[in-house]
């Protein structure tokens, strides 16, 4: 079977889903704070998607990370920055 739309149905589907993209995005960024310049080690675990172990690696290989007492934070920045020099 095949469907054909119109081109204003095209377009009003294309947007719908932008829409729907777009709330889902500022949802997950509004509930984990990934909007923060700082990032937890979960949340800079979720914003680059790897586990705590590889998280923890990475800070062994000089990623850089802010230590206040036991508590520790990332500069997502920094760790582009960081990541950049790595692919070059």
């Amino acid at each position: 079977m095949k469907v054909i739309l119109l081109d204003e149905q095209v377009k009003e589907i294309q947007t719908l889903i932008s829409e729907l993209i777009e709330q889902e995005i500022k949802f997950h960024l509004t509930n984990l704070n990934l909007s923060s310049p700082y990032l937890n080690k979960k949340q800079t675990c979720e914003y680059l998607n790897i586990s705590n172990n590889t998280l923890d690696s990475w800070i062994n290989k000089g990623l850089p990370a802010i230590r206040i007492g036991k508590t520790i934070r990332f500069d997502k920045n920094e760790i582009h920055k960081w990541i950049s020099r790595l692919e070059k």
